[in-house]
């Protein structure tokens, strides 16, 4: 059973180490980001998620061609190739395959997201991972079912059945050898997503998505909201702000290509500087968000035991607690994983913990620690 899967596991390891290798040798292509694959998720008879007057298909691919387009002309060193460019069902493993085959630097998928309830807003992106949720599973099961519309399906993916949980126990053991550098562009895409399209932040998830678990190269998949949303598909089928979707991909891309590498030393020295002559913009740090009381705490009481960086803000009528304080995403995720491994902060502290992001002291988004 999945036979086919443990040949890929095998076949990708011995890529990543040779690309490790090549890094190794080359340290300068570790930046390189010539070439980009825009998926546009779904297309022709699979129509992806449904709003009341939308299809998913549609709207991917309107913002895949707008991000490329404005890719062309505002960031020419940049070739962008496209998984298809009409109305058409391309196979999952043949997306994956033409991103391979063409050697690009990074592979972006678009879609859209749904919900049986009509509440859920926001937008939020994924890296191949483990999924430590069960809606991160859920979303995983919807995009991945387009294999199914796939007639050589059970020849191409060896039985895999995306309904089906213990088939995703092999996924969730392959972590990406790109595994920070698509963390890293993930988390920009997010930020720009809140602020150049202006849409909720839902964070950067982890779970076992076909398409990316087959690419050899940094990936991400981007739900840029909720067409179940009544409100949100009405914004999502505007073509003003298909176009700030498409922005938000290239103002991301934009600082990718800078030069940043993603990896732990490279963040903590873009990040933790704190000479008030070079710092450029609004100050922002990350702290672990991990409790929420209507009383106020004095510091030496025994719930921060084990805790350091200790701070609260007042909102809502409650004292939000945080411990630790990072100048990126990447360093306060390794002060939450080091807390963890401590085992000195009581886990229920920790399992509902929180990444808390802020501008000038301003809580401007939060991503659930625990899913990474």
């Amino acid at each position: 059973m999945m036979k086919r899967f443990y040949l890929c596991f095998l076949a990708l390891i011995i890529i990543h180490f040779a690309s490790n290798f090549a890094i190794a040798q080359n340290s300068d292509s570790q930046y390189k980001i010539d070439k980009i694959v825009l998926d546009a998720g779904h297309g022709g008879y699979d129509s992806g998620a449904h709003g009341k007057n939308s299809k998913e298909k549609n709207i991917t691919l309107s913002i895949a061609l707008l991000a490329g387009k404005m890719v062309t002309e505002e960031l020419p060193g940049i070739e962008v190739l496209y998984t298809r460019t009409d109305d058409r069902f391309v196979k999952l493993h043949d997306r994956a395959r033409f991103a391979n085959e063409q050697e690009a630097d990074l592979f972006i998928s678009i879609h859209c997201n749904s919900n049986t309830s009509p509440i859920p807003f926001g937008t939020e992106t994924y890296v191949m991972g483990l999924h430590k949720s069960e809606e991160n599973l859920e979303v995983a099961k919807t995009e991945n079912a387009a294999l199914l519309m796939e007639e050589d399906y059970k020849d191409q993916y060896d039985g895999f059945d995306p309904n089906m949980d213990e088939d995703y126990i092999m996924l969730n053991m392959f972590q990406s050898a790109n595994i920070e550098q698509s963390l890293g562009f993930s988390q920009l895409l997010q930020d720009q997503m809140q602020s150049t399209a202006k849409m909720y932040d839902r964070g950067v998830r982890q779970a076992g998505f076909v398409v990316l678990y087959l690419t050899t190269m940094p990936g991400v998949l981007l739900e840029a909201g909720f067409l179940s949303n009544p409100g949100e598909e009405k914004f999502l089928m505007n073509e003003s702000n298909q176009e700030k979707i498409a922005k938000a991909i290239v103002e991301a891309l934009k600082i990718y290509k800078q030069g940043t590498d993603f990896k732990l030393e490279a963040l903590s020295l873009a990040n933790s500087k704190n000479d008030s002559e070079t710092q450029v913009g609004p100050e922002r740090d990350y702290r672990i968000g991990f409790v929420s009381l209507k009383k106020q705490k004095l510091t030496n009481d025994k719930i921060f035991n084990g805790m350091t960086d200790v701070w609260n803000y007042f909102e809502n009528g409650r004292y939000h607690y945080t411990f630790g304080k990072a100048g990126s995403f990447v360093l306060a995720r390794d002060i939450y994983h080091r807390a963890v491994a401590d085992g000195k902060i009581k886990w229920k502290y920790l399992k509902s913990a929180e990444i808390l992001e802020f501008e000038d002291s301003m809580l401007i988004s939060k991503t659930v620690a625990n899913e990474f």
